[in-house]
């Protein structure tokens, strides 16, 4: 488990956005930046943070998902990106630990990505952030996951699993229509399996101790 920064479990070479190298000063110009996402750090209430090698050599730290692109002919918007961090992190950061895992069984697989306001995307998974030891992680109906995707059109996504169909077609075969999801619900139970009579099996007697 770390405490504040993390290895992403997988590095991965992508672009990021130059206006957020200089702190959007007005005489940058804009362009893409090859780099290597190397980390992942957490501040409660704000957006995860990448940490990144540049191609001349430098390390930046805690750049938001947004910053970022596979394509570095992802827009020619530079006033204003193709998703902003809102639709990209939908909830902030909980707290400073949390862990980093790439799942095996989901490793660059592909994925439906809703991010709100009816607007779907497909992406590929990358790796997951579990946040714990807080408050919401401990609670049942607040605790996620955060799962880092890379969309079809290059950007970068940190959502929860609600807002993600995975597609293995070997399995999957009852994917619903594209633009709705399955109706789950958010557990909000707290599960002890010692919170009843009768537990204890004998082994432990007035004798033994």
């Amino acid at each position: 488990m770390a405490f504040h920064i993390a290895d992403v479990p997988r590095p991965m070479y992508a672009y990021v956005d130059s206006r957020y190298l200089y702190d959007f000063a007005a005489d940058v110009i804009p362009e893409w930046r090859s780099c290597m996402i190397y980390g992942l750090s957490a501040l409660p209430g704000r957006a995860w943070g990448l940490s990144v090698l540049l191609d001349d050599g430098a390390i930046y730290q805690h750049l938001p998902v947004h910053a970022f692109s596979l394509r570095s002919d992802y827009t020619a918007d530079w006033e204003q990106h193709y998703h902003d961090l809102t639709e990209l992190q939908v909830w902030s950061c909980y707290g400073n630990t949390f862990a980093t895992h790439e799942y095996g069984a989901l490793s660059e697989m592909s994925a439906r990505v809703y991010l709100g306001n009816g607007k779907w995307e497909m992406g590929r998974y990358w790796f997951t952030a579990a946040p714990w030891d807080d408050c919401f992680s401990t609670t049942p109906d607040q605790h996620k996951h955060f799962n880092f995707m890379w969309l079809e059109c290059g950007a970068l996504a940190s959502l929860p699993g609600n807002r993600l169909l995975f597609n293995d077609p070997s399995f999957t075969t009852n994917m619903p229509a594209w633009g709705s999801r399955p109706a789950y619900q958010v557990n909000t139970r707290y599960w002890f399996p010692e919170d009843r009579e009768g537990i204890f099996d004998g082994t432990i007697t007035e004798v033994s101790g």
